[in-house]
């Protein structure tokens, strides 16, 4: 099967069927189809901080859902998944995993469908640069699994957070939570403007059990520019404003526990 070699975390993104785009300065001499996909050894994660603030904020909610895994816990050095390739041409879609909307002219947009991961990743495997060959029949693959994507839901007054182990085990009366405002703000954010729903309990969920709390008035969306304090990680650049790159926040503080 024909393989292409990933930095992480976009080849695990890739392969949760998160990031439907890859960027590439060339395009296959014909369409590969279904490709395998490698993790490389390099990882971009060491570089965190000099990514756009749209990836950086999504990929840290992907985290908090528990559809990514954290960058400790990403394989690399191995075959991991695989992905179809739909179509490759200089049209990003909008995608938010383009390169931007002023479509790079060098730029080829890859545009991916069909994502599974390896129950168990191929390990132990060099990459190389552009498709290249590895000794697999697409006829008979290791088991793999695709990843039911989940995130923030907002039912009238009420927000659930799907969210991992390490935070539900830290969860307790009179606390708070943040979240970064990528996609969410579509559910948490009043039409048109950064500006956050009149929310009144938040429920966070893990492996099938709830915990819900009355939310207090100090919730709140916050808003970082690039350099503040509490800027972490630092952001230096925007896909969408280019003289405005910023962080956005929603600041969830609750009280007692709604049993």
């Amino acid at each position: 099967m024909k393989v292409l070699s990933v930095q992480q975390p976009w080849a695990s993104l890739i392969v949760a069927g998160i990031k439907d785009v890859e960027n590439r300065t060339w395009k296959p001499k014909e369409m590969p189809g279904r490709i395998l996909v490698h993790a490389s050894k390099k990882c971009s994660i060491l570089t965190m901080g000099k990514e756009p603030v749209e990836w950086v904020q999504e990929i840290l909610n992907e985290i908090t859902f528990g559809n990514l895994p954290d960058f400790p816990e990403m394989p690399d050095g191995a075959i991991i998944g695989y992905v179809t390739v739909d179509s490759v041409d200089k049209d990003n879609a909008s995608s938010i995993w383009a390169a931007g909307e002023s479509n790079d002219e060098r730029l080829y947009y890859w545009h991916l469908k069909d994502a599974f991961i390896f129950d168990e990743p191929i390990t132990g495997v060099k990459g190389k640069l552009h498709l290249w060959d590895y000794d697999l029949d697409e006829n008979n693959l290791p088991a793999t699994h695709q990843v039911k994507l989940v995130g923030v839901e907002v039912e009238d007054d009420h927000v659930f957070i799907p969210v991992i182990k390490d935070i539900w085990d830290k969860l307790q009366p009179n606390g708070s939570f943040a979240i970064e405002l990528g996609s969410p703000a579509v559910e948490l954010c009043l039409p048109d403007v950064y500006d956050l729903k009149p929310l009144k309990t938040i429920t966070f969920i893990h492996d099938g059990q709830q915990r819900s709390f009355a939310l207090r008035p100090e919730t709140e969306w916050k808003y970082y520019t690039d350099g503040s304090e509490d800027q972490n990680p630092a952001m230096y650049l925007s896909l969408l404003n280019p003289e405005d790159a910023a962080r956005n926040i929603a600041y969830f503080i609750w009280g007692e526990e709604l049993k």
